[in-house]
C-alpha cells in the first residue's frame, strides 16, 4: 500500500498539491460572455509536482514545471496542461527520488551508492537545476520557459512538447539570469545575470537578444553582453529578481539580500544545503541604484539611498 508523506507546508498545503497532466484539452466552463473577436492562446507556467516518491519538495519554487494553455476561439475556451520534460523532471521520475537540488530542497546522492561514491558525488560540486517553472516568453518565433538559472527550455506552444534545453552561458558570460526579461516592440530582449568580472570579482551583465532573424537563425546564438555593472561586494552578489528599463536606460536595484558564494560553493557541494540556505542579509549596505544606457551600453556610478 502506498504511504503518502505529510507535507511540511502546514496551512498552505493546498498550494503544494500535485497536479496530473491532461491527455488532451478539455472545455472550460465560461461565466459570462467572451467576445467573438478574442481569439488566441494564453500560456502560463508554474509548479505542479511537489513530491517524488516519498520525498517532498519544501518550497513553492521547487515544484516541477507544469505548463498551462488556454485556447480562446469563437467565445469558447479549452484548457490543457503538461509537465516540461526537463532533466530535473525526467531524472527524478526515472529514479523515483529528487535528483537535482532546487531553491529550498536539497538533493542527496543515490542511497544505493557506498559512502565513498556519495562523497565524490558531493565533491564534484553544484549541479544547477533546469526546472524552468517561473515564466515563459517569446524569443524570435519560438517560446522558452525559464527559471533563474542559466538554462532555458524550448517548448512547442501548440502541443506543449518539450523541444530542447538551452544553456545561455554557452553564448554569453552569465551564471544565472532573471526570469523576468524586458521585451521591446520589435522583439528585442534585455535581461540581466550575474557573472565573474575583472580580477575574479562579481558583476552583473546586461544581455541583449536580438529579434527574429531574416535568415531564420536562432536569435539566442547572437546574444551579447552590452554593459557590465559591478557588484558592491566581491563574493556576495545581491539576489536580483528583476530590473527596470526605459526607452534609453537600464536600472538595476542592488538590495541587501545577498548570496554567500563561499557557502554556496562549499557547504552545498560537501554538506548538501540548498539555494535558500546561502541567502543572508547585509543590514549596513543600504540599497544601491545602478544606471546604464542601452545604446550604447554605458555604466554610470551608483547612488546610495
Amino acid at each position: 500500500m502506498l504511504q503518502r508523506t505529510e507535507h511540511p507546508a502546514a496551512g498552505y498545503k493546498k498550494m503544494f498539491e500535485t497536479c496530473e497532466e491532461l491527455a488532451e484539452p478539455v472545455p472550460a466552463r465560461v461565466k459570462g460572455e467572451i467576445p467573438g473577436w478574442l481569439n488566441g492562446s494564453l500560456l502560463r507556467l508554474g509548479p505542479g509536482m511537489f513530491e517524488i516518491g516519498d520525498e517532498p519538495f519544501y518550497h513553492l519554487f521547487d515544484g516541477q514545471a507544469l505548463m498551462h494553455k488556454f485556447d480562446l476561439k469563437d467565445g469558447n475556451v479549452t484548457y490543457f496542461r503538461r509537465f516540461l520534460r526537463t532533466d530535473a523532471y525526467v531524472r527524478a521520475i526515472t529514479e523515483n527520488r529528487i535528483v537535482i537540488t532546487e531553491f529550498g530542497t536539497a538533493a542527496y546522492p543515490d542511497p544505493c551508492k557506498n559512502i565513498f561514491s556519495r562523497f565524490f558525488t558531493y565533491f564534484k560540486g553544484v549541479e544547477v537545476t533546469d526546472n524552468c517553472m517561473v515564466n515563459v516568453y517569446p524569443v524570435g518565433e519560438d517560446f522558452y520557459a525559464c527559471t533563474e538559472t542559466n538554462y532555458l527550455t524550448k517548448v512547442d506552444p501548440d502541443t506543449l512538447d518539450t523541444l530542447k534545453k538551452v544553456d545561455l552561458s554557452k553564448y554569453v558570460s552569465i551564471n544565472g539570469a532573471t526570469a523576468h526579461p524586458h521585451i521591446e516592440e520589435d522583439g528585442t530582449i534585455y535581461n540581466i545575470g550575474n557573472c565573474f568580472g575583472k580580477n575574479m570579482t562579481l558583476a552583473y551583465n546586461v544581455v541583449k537578444i536580438p529579434p527574429a532573424q531574416n535568415d531564420k537563425s536562432d536569435p539566442i546564438e547572437k546574444s551579447k553582453v552590452i554593459v557590465q555593472i559591478p557588484s558592491s561586494e566581491r563574493f556576495k552578489p545581491s539576489y536580483i529578481h528583476s530590473f527596470g528599463m526605459t526607452e534609453k536606460y537600464l536600472v538595476l536595484v542592488e538590495n541587501p539580500v545577498k548570496i554567500n558564494l563561499v557557502k554556496f560553493l562549499t557547504a552545498w557541494s560537501i554538506w548538501g544545503t540548498n539555494y535558500m540556505d546561502c541567502f543572508e542579509s547585509n543590514e549596513t549596505m543600504g540599497t544601491w541604484f545602478h544606471l546604464a544606457t542601452k545604446n550604447p551600453g554605458k555604466y554610470s556610478p551608483p547612488s546610495q539611498g
